[in-house]
């Protein structure tokens, strides 16, 4: 089976195949409408991603059109993140699955292992769910503008928690490192919407400590909401989500003739959302930390806080491609599962 890795994330996707092939974009979608003047003014889009006008064709007698990721941020209408808990069923996940799912699939035909996961939280009550929704999914997609079509449908899915993705990842590489039996490993995985806590205990295989591994609800999207509360306070007016996610990204915006700065307010927020991962980790893992071989830190909130948050233990351990840990931690699992079968 050709393998391929998701992680469906609130703030973005990210995807791998078993070709190395990998795609990032935001998890926005947008209402889609006909854009006549595209490459008039000397735009070109030569990546799929960057200009995905995407339509499926799940059998029904209208077929759903959208604008994903970068095309949605750039130019969408009625834009959205896929913010609910029932994330499950909703409406917006699919169309993201589809889209990343057709990047990745390969150009023959090829019978298709999916590995995805959800936060631990979601893991234990919504697994189940998931994997049928997914399962269950077919859909034939386009992307307008560029001569393809992809049929979309799973033959096997595996569903696996993020953080633990993460944690493959970090440490396949160099398992004599890190398997120092009688020691803990401890990863945390900071996303968009929630920051996701795993703890391994070294015996002759790893094995999960449940009692200090979860899901605490929060994340980069604070920084988004102090960013947006911080404007409207300045200027009475309200951002969209394009003009968000530059403020967020630049410390700055222009704004009626002149650059408004907010680096150093946004600066203080990135601080508190620190103090409060590390003093939520300290209290659920106590002195525990003291068995601790190494602590890993992952996600793209792990990479933009690591700095601020590294102290939290004297052998803190960025996970390099940080954001990508869980994708690739994934792929792993499908790998380990193929060989399982042989």
């Amino acid at each position: 089976m050709f393998k391929t890795a998701l992680d469906l994330g609130y703030g973005y996707v990210k995807g791998i195949n078993e070709k190395g092939k990998q795609i990032l974009f935001p998890s926005l979608v947008g209402n889609a409408y006909q854009r006549n003047f595209t490459g008039l003014f000397g735009q070109r889009f030569n990546h799929i991603i960057d200009n995905m006008h995407v339509v499926l064709n799940n059998g029904r007698e209208k077929q759903e059109e959208y604008f994903i990721g970068e095309l949605a941020r750039r130019e969408g209408r009625n834009v959205s993140y896929v913010f609910d808990e029932d994330k499950v069923n909703h409406p917006n996940t699919k169309a993201l699955l589809a889209s990343a799912s057709a990047l990745l699939f390969p150009e023959d035909e090829q019978p298709i292992h999916l590995v995805s996961g959800l936060p631990l939280e979601q893991y234990v009550h919504q697994r189940n769910e998931f994997k049928d929704m997914i399962k269950n999914f077919s859909a034939i997609v386009e992307f307008k503008g560029y001569d393809f079509l992809k049929a979309i449908k799973f033959d096997k899915v595996t569903i696996f928690p993020q953080a633990a993705g993460a944690v493959y990842y970090a440490i396949m590489d160099n398992l004599q490192k890190y398997f120092i039996k009688g020691s803990y490993i401890g990863l945390i995985d900071i996303g968009y919407k929630t920051t996701d806590y795993i703890v391994f205990v070294v015996d002759e295989k790893l094995s999960l400590r449940e009692d200090l591994s979860g899901t605490f609800n929060i994340g980069m999207f604070v920084l988004n909401n102090a960013a947006d509360k911080l404007f409207t306070q300045k200027t009475g007016s309200k951002l969209d989500i394009s003009e968000l996610m530059q403020l967020v990204s630049e410390g700055s915006i222009f704004y009626k003739g002149k650059v408004l700065n907010f680096e150093e307010e946004l600066n203080e927020v990135k601080s508190e959302i620190s103090r409060v991962i590390q003093d939520r980790i300290k209290a659920v893992w106590g002195n525990k930390l003291d068995f601790f071989n190494t602590i890993f830190f992952a996600g793209g909130g792990g990479l933009r806080l690591f700095e601020s948050l590294k102290d939290v233990y004297e052998n803190t351990v960025l996970v390099k491609n940080s954001q990508f840990a869980n994708a690739k931690g994934f792929l792993k699992v499908a790998e380990i599962e193929e060989k399982k079968g042989n």
